[in-house]
């Protein structure tokens, strides 16, 4: 059951790139109501041999339906968006609003390793484990914007054009053209190649474009900057806010003469997002604008680890 839970949570997620997918969640939703959000509790169940503890298996209930109810009477970017939003992204991360929290108000101490859903992973392949927990979140997030409450113009789709593929190349040099001489005056990075196995390698770029890239420009492009886009009426405007709420999302990462909050890492992440935001707007696709977030995050591994 384990590793069918695997390839469940997987093929669920990536199916939302497919119409017909969706056109059938659309009508199963139709009829279910709110209660359809309920199917991506299934991967979980599987993972844990249908015997789900019942206080995780609740909060796991309640991560679902918080943004299915916040979004009934949503508009662009209102402050039902906002704590839809918010409901899919802190649970996943609860460190870094934490550490938000302690730079606002440093007089509380709070810990910064708490857990508010259960991590549970499961085996795809030999020596490959998927967090169940993740998965959901995604698949939750494309759920709720493009089947329960759609959100036109995310672009999760993998049917990609040349020109798209062009402009994720555009993105990714654009990046390193200023990026590189600041992380590089800033100490932040530090030249030192490794030389993966051509295994490694493989596993790296595909687990990063589908587990870290892709998600993270769903959430942050395909979600955030098209309700700013939306909110603003100038896509202008939106991508720099986008881009330094995506920067601020990585002081919780520490880095080497870095500790937290890392503000270094989060202007180098700043400069990414613009750079993501700019592919997304160009292309409309965050397939696209993952591609350049992958390809970031692979050559950030090989030549500055």
């Amino acid at each position: 059951m384990n590793t069918l839970a695997a390839w469940l949570a997987l093929l669920i997620y990536l199916a939302f790139a497919y119409a017909p997918w969706r056109a059938a969640l659309t009508r199963l939703s139709q009829r279910l109501g709110d209660w359809s959000v309920g199917l991506l509790l299934l991967p979980y169940l599987l993972a844990v041999s249908l015997r789900p503890p019942p206080g995780d298996l609740l909060r796991l209930a309640l991560y679902l339906a918080l943004p299915t109810l916040c979004l009934r009477r949503a508009r662009p970017f209102d402050r039902f968006h906002v704590l839809a939003v918010l409901a899919i992204w802190v649970p996943i991360e609860p460190d870094l609003f934490l550490l938000a929290l302690n730079l606002v108000m440093p007089i509380i101490d709070l810990p910064l390793n708490l857990s508010l859903l259960p991590e549970v992973e499961a085996t795809l392949v030999s020596d490959v484990a998927l967090p169940i927990h993740t998965l959901t979140a995604i698949s939750l997030a494309l759920f709720v914007f493009l089947v329960r409450h759609p959100l036109k113009g995310i672009g999760f789709t993998f049917r990609l054009r040349r020109q798209d593929l062009q402009r994720a190349l555009a993105g990714l040099s654009a990046f390193f053209l200023i990026g590189l001489p600041l992380g590089l005056g800033m100490g932040f990075l530090q030249v030192d190649p490794a030389v993966p196995e051509l295994q490694d390698i493989i596993v790296g770029i595909v687990g990063g474009y589908l587990l870290v890239a892709l998600m993270e420009e769903v959430l942050f492009r395909g979600v955030i900057q098209n309700l700013l886009t939306r909110r603003l009426g100038n896509d202008k405007l939106s991508l720099p806010i986008a881009a330094i709420v995506f920067g601020l999302a990585h002081l919780n990462n520490a880095t080497e003469g870095f500790a937290t909050p890392n503000w270094a890492y989060a202007l180098m992440a700043t400069l990414a997002g613009l750079a993501y935001g700019w592919v997304w707007m160009r292309t409309g696709r965050v397939t696209a604008s993952a591609i350049t977030h992958a390809l970031v995050n692979l050559i950030w591994v090989v030549l500055f680890p």
